[in-house]
C-alpha cells in the first residue's frame, strides 16, 4: 500500500496493549495473591512465567496458523481465549488451577500478539513502516504500565478477582472494535510457509541470533518489572499503591526506546549499535535495581534507564523482522520466531530470579541473573552486528 493507515495501526497497536494487561494485571497484585493463596516466591514466579510457556513452546507454529488462518480471525480468536483464561481465573481459589488458568490466557495471547505485527505492517506504507514496527514493539510495556498504573483502584475496589474479571470483559470489547475496523481487511489465504520455509527462516544464523537475543532481553525485563512492586513492598516497606504506580513508571519507560529505536532506525542508525547499548545499559540498571544500597527513589530512577534503554531492543528487533523473513509474506512466521525468543526469556528469568532470591534470601542474588542474560544478550548482538556487517541484508 502506498498510504499509511494510522487508524488501524493505532486499533491494533491498542489490542496488543489490551492483551498485555494479562502481564501487568499480575504485576501489581502479586503481592495479594502471594499472601491470599500463601505462595512461595518461586510459585509466584510460575504465576508470572506459565503465561509465556505457550509462546516458548509455539510460538512460530502460531505465526503459521495466522497466515493459513487470516491474521484478523487469529487476532480475534486470541483475544477472546484469553478474555476466556481470566474470566475463569478470577473464580478459582486453587493454586494449581489459577496456574492452568494462567496458560489459557497464554495461549490467546499468543495468538493475538503473532497476527496484529503483520496487519501494523500491511497498514503502513513501506516508508513509516521502521516507525510503525518500533511503535508495535512497545505493545507490552505500554499495556503492562496502563494496567499496572490502574490496578491500585480496581483493587480497592473489588480486590484482584475483580480485577481480573475487568481485564476479560475489556478484552472481549476490543476483539468487537478490532474487528470491526479490519472488516473487508483482504486475507493472503494459501500463502502458508512450507516447513522448508520455516527452516530457512529460523535456522539462519542473523534470525538465531535475533531470536536468541529477545530471549535475553525478555529475561532482563520480566523480572524487573514483574517484581519491583513486590521487591518495594517486602524489601523498602512501601505501600501497594504507590509500588503500584513505582512499577508502572518503571514498564511504561520501555515505550521511549521502542518508538525511540523505530525513529532512528528510519533516519538510518545503525541497528545494531542500538542492540549493543540495551544490553549494556539493562546490565547495568539492572543490577543497580536489585542491590541492596540503593533507595527506592534510586531503584526507581535506575529501573526507569533500564526500561527505557532496553526498549530499544525489541523496538529494533520488529523494525528488522522483515528483513530477516524468508520471504515478505512470511512477516508473521518471523514475528512469531520473536515471541517465541520473548516467551522463552518472560519464562526462564522470573524463575531464575525467584529461586535465587529464596535460596539467598536477599534480593541482591538476582544481579547474577542481570549479570548472565547481559552477557549473553552482548554476545548475540556482537554476533549479529558482524554478521550484517559481512552480508547486508541478511
Amino acid at each position: 500500500m502506498n498510504e499509511t493507515n494510522w487508524t488501524r495501526i493505532w486499533v491494533a497497536f491498542i489490542a496488543g496493549c489490551i492483551a498485555a494487561f494479562q502481564i501487568g494485571k499480575t504485576a501489581a497484585s502479586l503481592a495479594l495473591i502471594i499472601d491470599e493463596l500463601g505462595l512461595s516466591l518461586f510459585e509466584a514466579g510460575l504465576i508470572v512465567s506459565l503465561f509465556t510457556l505457550v509462546g516458548a513452546l509455539l510460538g512460530a507454529g502460531f505465526g503459521l496458523v495466522s497466515d493459513r488462518v487470516g491474521h484478523v480471525r487469529t487476532a480475534c480468536a486470541g483475544l477472546a481465549i484469553s478474555a476466556a483464561g481470566s474470566l475463569l481465573g478470577a473464580q478459582t481459589n486453587d493454586f494449581a488451577w489459577l496456574l492452568a488458568t494462567r496458560l489459557l490466557e497464554g495461549f490467546g495471547f499468543i495468538l493475538a500478539i503473532v497476527a496484529l505485527p503483520s496487519l501494523i505492517s500491511r497498514s503502513a506504507s513501506p516508508r513509516e513502516r521502521p516507525l510503525a514496527m518500533g511503535l508495535w514493539g512497545a505493545f507490552m510495556p505500554a499495556g503492562i504500565g496502563a494496567s499496572m498504573l490502574i490496578t491500585p483502584w480496581l483493587v480497592a475496589w473489588h480486590g484482584w478477582r475483580g480485577l481480573w474479571n475487568d481485564v476479560g470483559l475489556v478484552m472481549l470489547l476490543w476483539c468487537v472494535l478490532l474487528a470491526l475496523f479490519f472488516r473487508g481487511e483482504r486475507e493472503a489465504h494459501g500463502a502458508t510457509p512450507a516447513v522448508a520455509d520455516i527452516v530457512a527462516t529460523a535456522l539462519r544464523a542473523g534470525p538465531l541470533l535475533l531470536v536468541g537475543g529477545f530471549a535475553c532481553y525478555s529475561a532482563l525485563y520480566q523480572p524487573v518489572t514483574a517484581f519491583f512492586p513486590t521487591l518495594l513492598i517486602t524489601d523498602q516497606g512501601l505501600a501497594l499503591g504507590s509500588a503500584a504506580y513505582l512499577g508502572a513508571l518503571v514498564a511504561m519507560a520501555n515505550v521511549i526506546g521502542n518508538v525511540g529505536a523505530g525513529w532512528l532506525i528510519g533516519r538510518g542508525l545503525d541497528p545494531t549499535r542500538l542492540l549493543l547499548f540495551a544490553f549494556v545499559a539493562m546490565g547495568v540498571f539492572g543490577a543497580l535495581v536489585f542491590a541492596p544500597f540503593t533507595s527506592p527513589a534510586m531503584k526507581t530512577l535506575c529501573g526507569i534507564a533500564f526500561s527505557t534503554c532496553g526498549g530499544l531492543y525489541p523496538g529494533t528487533a520488529f523494525a528488522l523482522a522483515p528483513r530477516f523473513a524468508a520471504r515478505p509474506s512470511h512477516i508473521a512466521l518471523m514475528s512469531g520466531l520473536l515471541l517465541q525468543g520473548a516467551g522463552i526469556g518472560q519464562t526462564v528469568g522470573p524463575l531464575m530470579v525467584g529461586s535465587l532470591v529464596e535460596t539467598g534470601g536477599t534480593w541482591a542474588y538476582a544481579g547474577f541473573e542481570v549479570a548472565l542474560m547481559a552477557g549473553l544478550g552482548l554476545l548475540c548482538a556482537g554476533l549479529l552486528r558482524k554478521r550484517i556487517a559481512r552480508t547486508p541484508g541478511t
